[in-house]
């Protein structure tokens, strides 16, 4: 799970770089200091262990539309002013061991066949 939470904030912090606002990204939470691009919150927990002040050091809590995606459901920010817009959960299905490449022909690449249909 933390390792989906690390590749959302990722995901953020890459896309609020581009629109100039980068944030910090600290142990237990990535926080911009500015509003983010529409629909991308301003802060992310990256630990079960996050709490309100981690993410509230963090943001622009002076400006109205600030919004904290919560990876793991466990802040209480009501009390700063703060709503559930909506609750989520993770799904994740476990990794298959990677396919085997095809040994290579005598040039070095990669042997090809021709199929007989789509079941192939």
């Amino acid at each position: 799970m933390f390792l989906a939470a690390a590749d959302n904030a990722a995901w953020c912090r890459a896309v609020c770089r581009l629109h100039g606002a980068p944030g910090r990204l600290g142990p237990r939470v990535w926080a911009s200091g500015r509003r983010t691009p529409p629909l991308y919150p301003d802060a992310v927990t990256l630990s079960p262990d996050a709490v309100a002040a981690d993410v509230l050091a963090g943001i622009d809590t002076e400006a109205a539309g600030a919004s904290v995606k919560d990876s793991f459901a466990r802040l209480d920010l009501a009390p700063h002013g703060f709503d559930v817009l909506f609750e989520a959960q993770w799904i994740h299905r476990p990794a298959h061991p990677p396919t085997p490449a095809p040994p290579p022909d005598a040039s070095g690449g990669p042997v090809w066949r021709e199929v007989d249909g789509p079941e192939e």
